[in-house]
């Protein structure tokens, strides 16, 4: 993992596994890229797809899941080129738990919902883009290729991780000696050594 990556919070508690998640991906027929991007609002994993996607394979795993597809940003995609690239960032469609009518429609002026992936056109070249910030996202996204989903391993133990702490025994306060008087100390009659 880059340093980037490590430092922030986002991708790196979310998706599990990411170096071997690039690696796997990456020599997938039809997809181009494999990349994680760093956002201040959170990391992000992208797959850029050579070809569009099959929305109708994507829906059926996508509602396997639990999840919908819900469309975004139709009105601003609508808009010419130069303003589109303005207020639209290529995303077509958001996939989501769940949403509400009022947040579905308002999807379509481009109030992008809470979701878990993001599909979206490259605005400057051929290419299909899957987003996610999230391990449900790459799960989904392994089930649309036809690939082996495997869960993310638990984090490694470190050495200071891996050893119980001991706590030093709680030692019991010893009471002081009370001081013999030199009266009773030394037999009667007898004299104190210097």
């Amino acid at each position: 993992m880059t340093s980037s990556a490590s430092a922030n919070s986002g991708l790196g508690k979310l998706i599990a596994d990411l170096e071997l998640r690039l690696t796997e991906l990456r020599f997938i027929e039809g997809i181009e890229k494999v990349e994680h991007v760093p956002y201040q609002s959170g990391d992000q994993f992208w797959v850029r797809f050579i070809r569009p996607f099959d929305l109708g394979k994507l829906d059926g795993v996508v509602k396997k899941h639990g999840y919908k597809i819900v469309k975004f940003a139709s009105l601003p995609s609508k808009l010419p080129r130069g303003l589109a690239e303005l207020l639209w960032s290529g995303i077509t469609h958001v996939v989501v738990e769940k949403i509400s009518g009022g947040s579905r429609f308002t999807s379509n002026f481009g109030f992008e919902p809470e979701g878990i992936a993001k599909l979206a056109v490259d605005l400057h070249g051929p290419y299909w883009l899957f987003i996610t910030t999230r391990e449900e996202g790459i799960q989904l996204l392994y089930d649309y290729l036809g690939l082996k989903y495997a869960s993310p391993s638990p984090p490694a133990l470190t050495a200071s991780a891996s050893v119980k702490p001991t706590t030093p025994p709680i030692a019991k306060p010893v009471q002081p000696a009370a001081p013999i008087p030199t009266a009773l100390a030394t037999p009667a009659g007898a004299s104190p050594s210097p």
